[in-house]
């Protein structure tokens, strides 16, 4: 069947859903419904930029085959306190019907476990997962429209306002022009010599044994004379980085976390997982000569090599308590993004049968890539040395599905309020740690980001 266009496509979805609530009417169950029809291709981040309903989600895997932009909410989960992650997904697959591979939960985590949400992260809260009510979903199937909703069983009614919705969904797409902005002021939280205190401190534990890595971050707040229009400004930053995961969360008008970062945290497909170990960085050179020589700096570097095996070797002892036929790469890869690039392990295996994604969550986050090692101590030290809260940066991002979980770590990220834009990267440091090196790899991290600030 041909692609719809829009205006029949919206017909379509109707006769879905009244066909769907008439087929389902005898139930006594609530459950989710999922209802779409193939529409005209349509690149989904502009549709999702036209849009004005206020909560939107997005979603890219790395190699752009998957996309999701969806706007609204069918249904959520979401608290202020720090969920207990076993509950949390068995209420997350209550209504995941295997009936709609494809229904997932989008959302994540805060950072900081034990703390609740700071001000300008109170709208995601400790933890925000949601269902969206319209998705335009493109893969290598086509671009669907989607419509999802909650059927309350018995004598459950078309939504009342259903009509309305579908009327709201703009269908006409047009993306208005990046416009300049003013930078009125940066700030860096910490500040140069508020790095060097807090790294000189991070150095002497570490040279009295008390851990052996701590990952601090830094947070650039840049306010600007106008608001900054984030979905445009994820569009931009995809352009500029590669081999990225795109990820997109507007709780409301005023609050949008974004990002593109290179790391997933684990994939789940049935009872596969696929993991990896990322850590040491290097910029690109300017040339391929360039490129190959700090290509070689990194893999010989003892300090870099040493940071990386420290996560190697906790995700590997994670696995081989949770998994069997695990296989990881050989050797030590490189991974080349648009502006640095990094130490790399691949890792697969098959999950024990009574292994959950609560288990590898609590297993996985942080690893010592976005915490430090041992964990519990290095993550004391960052509530000690960080002066800001991390919300939902370097924490698990990605989508829970019926039989398909993926989480990426929520690194080269930025929160999106009205006209400041805070962007979060981080750096592992180890013995060996030089501050001033420290903050200039935080700035090659975050290079793009202001490159597509125009900055």
């Amino acid at each position: 069947m041909d692609p719809l266009s829009f205006s029949t496509a919206k017909l379509r979805l109707l006769e879905q859903i009244q066909n769907a609530c008439l087929e389902f009417q005898s139930g006594n169950v609530p459950r989710m419904i999922r209802c779409k029809v193939e529409v005209e291709n349509v690149a989904a981040m502009q549709w999702l930029a036209c849009q004005s309903i206020p909560i939107k989600t997005y979603w890219a895997n790395r190699n752009q085959e998957f996309k999701m932009a969806g706007i609204g909410v069918a249904h959520e989960i979401s608290g202020q306190e720090t969920p207990d992650l076993k509950k949390l997904f068995q209420e997350l697959h209550l209504f995941l019907d295997p009936k709609y591979p494809e229904l997932r939960y989008y959302g994540g985590f805060q950072f900081n476990r034990g703390s609740k949400p700071s001000q300008e992260w109170k709208s995601f809260g400790a933890y925000r997962f949601i269902i969206p009510q319209f998705e335009l979903h493109r893969s290598e199937a086509g671009t669907f429209l989607v419509y999802n909703f909650l059927h309350e069983g018995r004598d459950s009614k078309l939504p009342g306002d259903l009509t309305r919705q579908l009327d709201d969904v703009q269908f006409e797409l047009t993306l208005s022009d990046w416009e300049e902005r003013t930078i009125l002021h940066r700030r860096d939280i910490p500040d140069r010599a508020e790095w060097q205190s807090s790294l000189d401190t991070a150095l002497e534990e570490m040279g009295d044994g008390k851990y052996e890595k701590v990952v601090l971050a830094r947070k650039a707040t840049l306010t600007f004379n106008d608001p900054v229009d984030p979905v445009a400004y994820l569009l931009r930053l995809r352009r500029m980085t590669e081999e990225t995961f795109n990820f997109y969360f507007q709780a409301d008008e005023g609050h949008a976390f974004l990002g593109a970062t290179p790391e997933r945290l684990f994939r789940r497909q049935g009872r596969t997982l696929h993991t990896e170990a990322i850590a040491g960085t290097r910029p690109r050179g300017l040339t391929t000569r360039d490129d190959e020589r700090y290509a070689r700096a990194l893999l010989n570097s003892e300090k870099e090599v040493r940071e990386h095996s420290i996560v190697v070797d906790m995700i590997q002892n994670v696995l081989e308590k949770y998994c069997h036929n695990l296989v990881m790469d050989e050797k030590v890869q490189i991974t080349r993004l648009s502006h640095v690039q990094h130490l790399c392990k691949h890792f697969k295996a098959e999950l024990d049968p009574e292994t959950s994604d609560a288990d590898l969550i609590e297993a996985l986050h942080p690893t010592p890539a976005m915490g430090g090692f041992p964990t519990d101590i290095a993550l004391e030290a960052i509530d000690d040395l960080e002066p800001f809260n991390r919300g939902w940066y370097a924490a698990p991002i990605g989508f829970v599905g019926h039989d398909h979980t993926e989480f990426v770590v929520g690194i080269r990220s930025a929160l999106v309020e009205q006209e400041r834009v805070s962007l979060y990267s981080g750096a592992g440091i180890v013995l060996g740690s030089d501050p001033a090196e420290e903050w200039q790899e935080i700035e090659d991290k975050i290079s793009k980001f202001l490159k597509a600030l125009d900055l």
